[in-house]
């Protein structure tokens, strides 16, 4: 299979992965970052079908900061005014 010379390179930065277990950031603006391990397991009977799983990182603060946004007080310090 020929590969371009572009794929290549982005393949060497990281910005193109095989499917599998990766880890995502995301910078929420009301509790700061939350970091993720992302999992792509197959589907055998739909295999045009992609699930992602997204569980917190062990050893960060993800999981519990997840549980304060889903708390009745987490939810309220969250909302923000919506611009007119």
């Amino acid at each position: 299979m020929a590969v371009s010379e572009e794929f290549a390179e982005l393949r060497g930065r990281g910005d193109v992965r095989p499917g599998g277990q990766m880890v995502k950031e995301i910078a929420h603006p009301g509790i700061g970052l939350l970091r993720f391990e992302s999992t792509q397991p197959p589907i055998s009977a739909r295999p045009d079908l992609t699930t992602v799983m997204h569980n917190p990182v062990p050893g960060t603060d993800t999981a519990e900061k997840l549980e304060r946004l889903a708390s009745p007080e987490g939810w309220r310090e969250t909302i923000r005014p919506v611009a007119s």
